[in-house]
């Protein structure tokens, strides 16, 4: 895929899930994806509700939810400036600093997710 540090099986997991619908161009072809958020937040709270009703589920929702208030703070800052100048159809974001920047934040987001609560 590209040069990475990021572990070749997470690469993999990853490689063709939603893409936040934008992509890097070389000319004017841009492509639109709609993602399905609501119904993701809608299984998320059904999930919620479930645990809400085991014994000691209070506990462990607390901590799923300071996980997720953290992975919230580490993408939101990226969706909140591409969604920035919605008159303009191309981003500057020079490949290195890109590669830098990103790979930060899915380390971070990995570290969240995949470190045990």
């Amino acid at each position: 895929m590209f040069n990475s540090n990021i572990p070749d099986d997470i690469l993999r997991q990853y490689a063709s899930t939603n893409d936040f619908g934008f992509s890097a161009v070389d000319s004017g072809d841009a492509q639109e994806q709609n993602p399905e958020i609501e119904e993701i937040r809608s299984k998320l709270d059904q999930i919620l509700q479930m645990n809400a009703t085991c014994d000691g589920a209070l506990a462990v929702k607390n901590q799923y939810d300071f996980r997720l208030l953290e992975v919230e703070r580490a993408i939101i800052p990226l969706l909140l400036n591409l969604q920035k100048n919605k008159e303009k159809d191309y981003i500057h974001w020079p490949g290195q600093a890109r590669h830098a920047q990103c790979e930060l934040q899915i380390n971070k987001v990995l570290n969240l997710t995949r470190n045990n609560l």
